[in-house]
């Protein structure tokens, strides 16, 4: 059964995105405002050098008009701070970059993720349950690497393009109205044509990213599975699916692109008859002696630098729009409902008696499956749950543990209700051995002192020992300084079974979950583990998911879970003197082996 939430999280307006991401800069307001100046330096720098090269072009033209001698110091004076203009202008630039690159971006990207791993951490089961592993990653790093990539072009764009096409603007105009009105009457419709383009390529980014999304997700659960697809010689379907998934993906991207694309050569042909506009009425001003050579030759090389900002706002534009989907998908991400908080500061002190108080809960609202469940657990009995698969056995625990919110009734430890305490302080009363082992890239001994901080390698040995894993360990290479390689296939599953054991074992706590622990293992070392298992549940209530009823006849209570519902419970020789339901499955087991 699927344990989604419903819950459907909302999309976000462009604008309120954008303001989000404005505030989302302000760990990184210095670096910007250090941009800022350097910016607006390297911009007045790139001013300067066309009104150098206006004189120099006057100078050279009134020579060939009136034979005045060219003053070659002069000449050379200008060339030195033509080339300091523009070797600043470029190394200030240059400087920008770095500075945005190295530090903006990449502490931009360093605080987004954290917030992203720490979200997750805050969000319920659920949410890790029902989302695919691909998808999570696909926002934390893929979305993320598009918005720190474009909180560059972003901050060079509105800095560096405005600030340039203000400049620029006011110096045409001081130089010539009829020249400058001629560069930048075009703007503003190439501007609003960006604009509405953009808009458009909005939802095309947006319905790309989801697409990207479900492509992370089935790549990385295909090469999870890669043994299974081999197993079953299910490349081809594997292929199929493959396939259709990039079909759509190819779509949603090209007309993504498309869209983004078509940005850009509009805004360059504005920029070009805009030029070419200047050309004309320039040389027929000059011709009429209306204004000089040098200040045509000024207004065209301010022409062509009008046309840079303005095509780097055409480029911004396109990664905004696609900047916006992936910040999108990020921000629901971010603002998902957390689990809720703790109420109280107290923590079960007793010997761990545990009540269930008509507790009611479903993973799908339309289909209960636990309902109105009683259950008084004394402190120090061994409780069984057997049942037929998807009866709720696991659902307990879950509920135990906090993995899921119960919907009705109360679930109490030593008095003290579940569901108003810290998490983290419910899950430290319980050791947990699950049938689903969970070791980390590390060695022998980092993966059983996970269950206790600073446990001593004497404390670890004895564990292992306890859970009957010490004689394998000795056998690594390395004894207990072996690395556990990341897939964990260096050991066999027995071994990763036992090493878990002996994990619970160290962390010693009051309570204790075990989900069919042994099943792992040979049958020669789950008599031995039985046996130390019977030893460390001694005086700790303990819950025990059974699929095998011949390792639960020694519980103090069977509980008999189906459809949710405990439908029987006693002891082994009590239940089987009923001659009910659980006799059929205890007895069918047995059938089975005939």
């Amino acid at each position: 059964m699927s344990k989604t939430s419903s819950k459907k999280v909302k999309d976000y307006s462009a604008w309120k995105t954008i303001k989000r991401l404005v505030k989302d800069l302000k760990p990184i307001a210095w670096a910007i405002a250090i941009s800022g100046i350097v910016c607006i330096c390297s911009v007045v720098l790139s001013s300067i050098a066309p009104e150098i090269v206006s004189i120099m072009t006057n100078i050279i033209y009134d020579y060939g008009e009136t034979g005045v001698a060219i003053d070659m110091l002069r000449m050379g004076k200008l060339a030195i701070y033509l080339a300091l203009a523009y070797g600043g202008a470029a190394l200030l630039s240059m400087v920008m970059t770095v500075l945005m690159t190295n530090i903006a971006s990449r502490f931009y990207t360093k605080g987004l993720r954290i917030r992203i791993s720490d979200k997750i951490q805050r969000l319920p089961v659920s949410f890790v349950d029902g989302t695919p592993n691909g998808e999570i990653l696909s926002r934390m790093m893929n979305d993320v690497s598009n918005m720190s990539t474009t909180v560059y072009v972003i901050i060079e764009t509105l800095m560096n393009g405005v600030v340039q096409i203000i400049i620029i603007t006011t110096l045409m105009y001081l130089t010539n109205w009829i020249l400058a009105t001629a560069v930048v009457v075009l703007v503003p419709l190439s501007i609003a044509l960006s604009a509405f383009i953009s808009s458009k390529s909005e939802k095309s980014w947006h319905d790309f990213r989801k697409v990207n999304g479900n492509l992370y997700a089935f790549i990385e659960e295909d090469y999870s599975g890669f043994d299974t697809v081999k197993a079953f010689n299910l490349e081809d379907r594997q292929r199929a699916i493959c396939d259709e998934i990039s079909v759509k993906y190819r779509a949603k991207v090209k007309r993504a692109y498309y869209l983004s694309g078509l940005v850009q050569p509009i805004i360059t042909l504005t920029n070009n008859i805009a030029y070419v506009a200047v050309c004309i009425a320039g040389g027929i001003l000059a011709v009429n002696k209306t204004v000089s050579v040098g200040d045509v030759i000024k207004i065209i090389l301010f022409a062509k630098m009008f046309a840079g900002p303005l095509e780097s706002i055409a480029n911004g534009m396109g990664s905004i729009q696609h900047t916006l989907a992936c910040a999108n998908r990020v921000y629901q991400l971010l603002d998902r409902e957390e689990m809720s908080k703790a109420e109280t500061d107290d923590v079960p002190s007793g010997a761990g008696e545990v009540v269930f108080s008509r507790v009611c809960f479903a993973y799908d609202k339309d289909k209960p499956l636990i309902k109105n469940l009683n259950l008084n657990v004394k402190a120090g009995q061994k409780v069984a749950l057997v049942g037929p698969t998807g009866g709720g056995k696991t659902t307990i625990v879950n509920l135990l543990m906090r993995f899921y919110d119960i919907d009705g009734g109360t679930i109490t430890i030593d008095g003290v209700d579940t569901s108003l305490m810290d998490r983290a302080k419910l899950r430290e009363q319980f050791g947990m051995v699950l049938q689903d082992t969970w070791l980390f890239n590390g060695t022998v001994y980092d993966n059983i002192a996970y269950g206790k901080e600073n446990a001593t390698m004497e404390e670890v040995v004895e564990a292992a020992k306890k859970a009957h894993a010490d004689y394998f360990i000795e056998t690594l290479p390395n004894g207990y300084n072996t690395v556990i390689n990341e897939e964990s296939t260096n050991i066999s599953s027995g071994q990763k079974q036992l090493l878990t054991i002996a994990r619970s074992y160290l962390a010693n706590r009051k309570m204790l979950i075990l989900d069919e622990a042994t099943s792992n293992v040979d049958t020669r070392t789950e008599i031995l583990i039985q046996r130390a298992m019977d030893e460390l549940l001694k005086g700790r209530t303990s819950f025990v998911i059974a699929h095998r009823l011949s390792t639960i006849v020694n519980a103090d209570i069977i509980l008999v879970i189906n459809n949710g519902e405990v439908v029987e419970q006693g002891t082994h020789a009590e239940l089987m003197a009923k001659n009910g339901f659980y006799t059929k499955i205890y007895n069918s087991q047995y059938e089975l082996l005939k």
